[in-house]
């Protein structure tokens, strides 16, 4: 179901979360296999009066699965309270996973760790042909747990189904693994509507008859409430048979007011003034702002060659970067920023909260109130009144933002706190309005501008990059170890592995399934002035399709990334439906092999010998884990049915590594209501001399505002409005492929485990977001970043020093083995650090 879409809904089912990772997943199995049923979710910490009372507006609950132990309060919340329910209370509950484990503690039963933690794992589940589980055989789910449930005695639970360890001698892991020879997967009560199933029947590997359990649930949920239940009361909703109740409730509800939230519906603040800022007084359809475009021959130039043809600066740049290596689906376009003195540039700092708006000589700061405490928030209204159309729909960038989120900036997002940086923004992007787009596949050049009446401009880069340059001209030359003097730091191996074995106790005491640890290793070489011929080498050693370089304020960027974080296509043109539909599309990247095993000068494995090494329980147990949370984020946001895995773990061949590659892609489907709810702006004083420039500025640094902490989050507020790629880019950073799973659990325990040390760029994202409503972000891994603040000189104090940091790591699970964990760290480094000599 579309989010925000109204539906005829004759039965509800409450789902309770408790902050796992795969939860809208089953919210999506609930609503796409069950007939006029609609999910309504809440959290497990939720102050909800009158609990009892309140679960009878529902025919059922959910109790989901979550990080932690039942036998902990904290980790399983509203969930206990089911199990104690009056008779007169009592609907039918299906526990799944923890919540499975909260059933059996409840009524007697004891919660063990395994020998062996199963995360990620598809194995062969035995039942006993009753209840949920008649006419069925046996199933083949998803299990992930690290504790598992024995039962009790007395405890008035029917036990249903078993992993015994002799029927899975053929799903890839040894028969004697210190694990139970059976161990227990689903159970109901002998006479409470209480069922429960450790396994996951909504993960993408999960078969066809572990999501027909759900369908007999739900069969047998019905029958008992009519037979023991009696007609709800305050049901006008479901009797007029129009949903109207929100997807999330509202932290402190009071039942009695369920009926009228409709969605939670507000009216967009007033408009407080500002003629630079997002406001509401914007039309409801894009504008056909002009973008005028001259297209050449590509004429055998290559993107170093275009570069220096257009004299590219030494300060600012940024240039996104395919053509290293070219695929169908990810290395079509490259895009090159051509950026000029008085082009606007925005700075979030997650430490005050602040967005700085830079202009030429003009300085300001953006009052975040109005667009829901969020950075994302202000995005999505500064790019609702840039929006443009009437451009070639082949091109995929018009003109925009260009720039990074680093990781730090990324964990507001799940509510984690990280103290910032005052000299380092956590995010930074450029409105470009000036570019050259090049279409590898087609061999054409586009100039481009959405600044009106530029048509000069064009005209002068065309004739320039029309200009003929020798072949071998501007072309990558090694760099000379003696000019860079790099002295690189490697991580400490001791110190990575006891990282390591902390990860994998959490794992064990069932606080995560997946843990991607990371690492650092600095490089400290001679000062460059100009790093671009350093980023030319990288991207001849390390070819990627999403490469990049990039030079924003003080910051510099050699990206070489092989993974696509996310991308969304423009909106398609508005109907007399007035439905626009827009395609998201994730490629994580979980599964590493080197190419080179022995080294760069020995032979390289073969794509079919890659294939059977990421062919093991452990390496799809890592790529399944990611794709699952992916599944989740974007049901988040697109709704249930929206969500599809059109390829899943293909190995995918890069320069110096083998990679495990999926594709996750949702359908966003709105109504066309995209700037009728815009946040207002603040009304600001401008700190300096405005800088005016002929051209009608974009959204700009002309006014100052309110100084305070705000969050970079997903805003309540803009979540009311109709979604945008932008909503989807919020709801799912970080990438799930540099957290692990569950999310906002992992992360917690990444801070401490990796002694609260910053990412800073690395394992955040870096891509654009187009004037014609799509995007693209790739993952920033495979990278070198450096501050020009970091800069400092030799014990003579005389030649400057750049410190140069590269990031890697790997996912660490309960199948992870010190020295390869250790040996898939070195050779990501390795890919990277090799442009310094």
């Amino acid at each position: 179901m579309a989010a925000g879409v109204f539906r005829l809904s004759n039965h509800r089912i409450l789902f309770i979360d408790a902050y796992d990772s795969f939860s809208n997943n089953i919210v999506s199995l609930l609503e796409e296999r069950l007939e006029a049923v609609h999910v309504t979710v809440i959290k497990i910490d939720q102050s909800i009066q009158e609990f009892p009372a309140f679960l009878r507006d529902f025919d059922a609950v959910v109790a989901g699965p979550g990080p932690g132990h039942p036998e902990n309060a904290a980790d399983v919340g509203l969930i206990a309270e089911l199990w104690r329910l009056h008779d007169d209370y009592l609907l039918p509950v299906l526990g799944i996973c923890l919540g499975f484990q909260s059933l059996l503690l409840a009524f007697g039963g004891s919660i063990v760790p395994l020998a062996n933690p199963r995360h990620g794992i598809v194995r062969q589940v035995t039942p006993n042909n009753t209840s949920i589980f008649k006419g069925l055989g046996p199933i083949s789910p998803v299990h992930y747990h690290s504790l598992h449930a024995v039962r009790g005695h007395q405890d008035g639970l029917e036990l249903l189904a078993w992993d015994v360890e002799t029927d899975n001698h053929d799903f890839g892991e040894a028969a004697d693994d210190g694990n139970p020879d059976a161990i227990l997967m689903a159970a109901k009560h002998r006479t409470k509507p209480f069922w429960g199933l450790q396994f996951h029947p909504e993960s993408i590997c999960s078969d066809q008859a572990s999501q027909q359990l759900i369908d007999n649930w739900w069969v047998e949920a019905r029958v008992w409430n009519s037979h023991r239940r009696a007609y709800r009361q305050n049901d006008a909703c479901i009797r007029r048979g129009l949903e109207t109740v929100p997807k999330t409730v509202d932290p402190h509800l009071d039942p009695a007011s369920l009926e009228d939230l409709s969605l939670h519906r507000t009216s967009p603040p007033t408009n407080r003034g500002d003629l630079m800022c997002p406001s509401t007084t914007a039309s409801a359809n894009p504008k056909a702002h002009p973008i005028i475009r001259r297209t050449l021959s590509l004429d055998e130039k290559d993107i170093p060659q275009i570069c220096a043809l257009l004299q590219m600066e030494e300060e600012d740049a940024v240039v996104l970067d395919s053509e290293p290596h070219q695929r169908a689906d990810t290395g079509e376009y490259s895009i090159i920023g051509c950026l000029g003195p008085t082009i606007l540039k925005l700075e979030y700092h997650i430490n005050t909260g602040e967005v700085c708006l830079l202009q030429g000589t003009q300085q300001s700061f953006v009052n975040l109130d109005s667009y829901g405490d969020s950075f994302f928030g202000y995005l999505k209204a500064l790019m609702s009144i840039r929006r443009a159309a009437g451009g070639d729909p082949h091109i995929p960038f018009w003109g925009g933002l260009v720039g990074y989120i680093s990781y730090e900036a990324c964990l507001e997002t799940v509510d984690i706190r990280t103290p910032g940086h005052p000299d380092k923004p956590d995010a930074s992007f450029i409105f470009v309005e000036r570019s050259v787009v090049v279409d590898h596949q087609r061999q054409q050049l586009h100039i481009q501008s959405i600044i009106p009446e530029d048509e000069e401009w064009v005209e002068m880069i065309s004739s320039r990059l029309a200009a003929k340059v020798e072949a071998k001209a501007y072309r990558s030359i090694p760099i000379d170890p003696y000019v860079l003097q790099p002295s690189i730091t490697h991580p400490d191996p001791s110190s990575y592995a006891k990282k390591i074995g902390k990860c994998q106790d959490y794992i064990r005491r069932g606080d995560s399934y997946e843990l991607c640890l990371t690492n650092r290793a600095t490089a400290e070489t001679n000062h460059l002035r100009n790093p671009w011929p350093l980023y030319l080498h990288l991207r001849s050693v390390n070819a990627a399709p999403f490469s990049a370089y990039m030079r924003l304020g003080g910051m510099t960027l050699l990206s070489s990334s092989p993974e696509r974080f996310m991308r969304w296509t423009r909106p398609a043109v508005p109907t007399t439906s007035a439905t626009e539909v827009s395609t998201v599309q994730f490629r994580p990247i979980k599964g590493t092999v080197k190419r080179y095993p022995n080294g760069p000068h020995g032979p390289a494995i073969t794509l079919e010998q890659a294939t059977a090494l990421l062919s093991t329980p452990k390496e799809r147990a890592e790529n399944l884990m990611i794709v699952d949370l992916i599944r989740h984020d974007l049901h988040g946001v697109v709704g249930s049915g929206n969500v599809c895995v059109p390829k899943l773990m293909v190995v995918e061949e890069y320069a110096t590594l083998f990679q495990l590659v999926t594709v996750v892609e949702g359908t966003l489907i709105n109504q066309n209501t995209f700037l009728s709810h815009t946040p207002s702006p603040t009304t600001s004083t401008a700190s300096s001399p405005n800088t005016s420039r002929s051209a009608r500025p974009p959204p700009s640094a002309s006014d100052a505002g309110h100084l305070g902490r705000r969050r970079c989050k997903v805003s309540d507020k803009v979540a009311q409005t109709s979604k945008t790629g932008i909503d989807v880019l919020a709801a799912s950073l970080p990438p799930g492929s540099m957290t692990g799973a569950p999310k906002r659990r992992s992360c917690a325990l990444l801070r401490q485990i990796e002694e609260e040390r910053s990412r800073g760029i690395y394992s955040g994202v870096v891509g654009y977001m187009d004037v014609g409503g799509g995007g693209d972000f790739s993952v920033v891994i495979r990278s070198a970043f450096r501050w020009d603040s970091d800069t400092k000189y030799d014990t003579e104090g005389q030649e400057k020093r750049d410190t140069w940091s590269v990031g890697a790591g790997g996912a660490i699970t309960a199948l992870s083995t010190e020295q390869g964990e250790w040996e898939e760290m070195i050779a990501k480094l390795g890919s990277t650090l090799r442009m310094f000599g």
